[in-house]
């Protein structure tokens, strides 16, 4: 598993730590005591935190030491062309 290059950022302006991103996080990544916190280590940047906050308060900052994001449709296109040049 690698990450997508991205990491979950909590405003805690918005945030009313109702730990329901919690449930939803399949990293274990966030914790809640007092206030929402991230676990960098763990987080991967998938962004489902994202969609289940009810205070949108979770969003997806890029960051440079989780590595380069993966550009799935030049990935795709690269392969599409190997496969037209073999056949």
């Amino acid at each position: 598993m690698t990450s997508s290059g991205y990491v979950a950022e909590i405003d805690l302006s918005m945030c009313d730590a109702c730990g329901t991103c919690l449930d939803f996080c399949p990293f274990e990544a966030l914790s809640v005591d007092g206030e929402c916190v991230v676990n960098w280590d763990k987080c991967m940047g998938c962004g489902v935190c994202v969609g289940q906050c009810p205070s949108e308060a979770i969003t997806l900052s890029r960051d440079e030491l989780k590595g380069e994001p993966l550009d799935v449709r030049a990935i795709a296109e690269g392969a599409r062309l190997f496969i037209q040049d073999t056949v």
